[in-house]
């Protein structure tokens, strides 16, 4: 679990009523929910916030939920565990949805006391010891908790800054291409501006902050290589 709060859900519904019903009984049982009506906007609130789980409508206007998960799980390495619902019973369509990444699948109608059940059995598994971490030259990144570790010392990343440092750390001693750093913040779907310099020098600066060291280093005309310099 990302933290020891409050459960953090990102709630990607079309359904305005759908979601609402949904999110005020779970808020009700004290959970976080957030909103997304679409692929797009879901794409968005995962760099922005670190969620503990999602819950992903299947048919979504745009991008379906079974593409996006598969996109945000096995393209941009999501650690995040979700939860697919949708009226598609087929054992088919089970199928994909768990080859898409998800961890579990309900169908349409379902009692929002079965989904809360699942929410915290799901949340309390993967709050338990996993393994689910990263490491590169003597830095430690746990991706469920965004924390990041090195000689005793560790650092609570934004959503921007774990996704960046997943993918350089996932690539050391590699470097990683900028578009390739823009796709896996942004999708195909990236701001008119450019942040992801500004993301990558405030990275930096608390990395130097809090380390002493900044090992993120730029490779002319390529992007950025993760690793401390000699």
């Amino acid at each position: 679990m990302v933290s020891s709060g409050p459960i953090r859900v990102l709630l990607v519904e079309d359904d305005l009523d759908v979601a609402a019903g949904i999110g005020d009984y779970l808020e009700a049982k004290g959970l976080l929910v957030d909103y997304a009506g679409n692929a797009s906007e879901a794409r968005t609130q995962v760099t922005r916030t670190l969620f503990d789980i999602l819950v992903l409508d299947v048919n979504l206007p745009g991008q379906d939920g079974i593409t996006l998960c598969r996109e945000l799980k096995q393209a941009q390495g999501l650690a995040t565990p979700a939860i697919f619902l949708t009226a598609r019973g087929g054992l088919q369509d089970k199928l994909d949805g768990f080859a898409a990444g998800a961890v579990d699948y309900m169908v349409k109608p379902f009692a929002p006391a079965e989904l809360l059940a699942r929410i915290h059995a799901i949340c309390a598994y993967v709050a338990s010891p996993s393994g689910l971490s990263l490491e590169a030259d003597g830095y430690v990144l746990d991706l469920h908790s965004g924390l990041l570790s090195n000689a005793g010392r560790n650092m609570q990343l934004h959503a921007a800054g774990l996704a960046i440092l997943r993918r350089l750390m996932q690539a050391y001693p590699r470097s990683v291409g900028k578009q390739a750093l823009r796709e896996g913040l942004w999708g195909d779907e990236a701001p008119e501006s450019d942040p992801l310099r500004a993301h990558v020098y405030q990275l930096r600066q608390s990395m130097l902050e809090r380390f002493g060291e900044a090992p993120i280093s730029t490779v002319r005309g390529i992007g950025y290589r993760f690793g401390v310099d000699p």
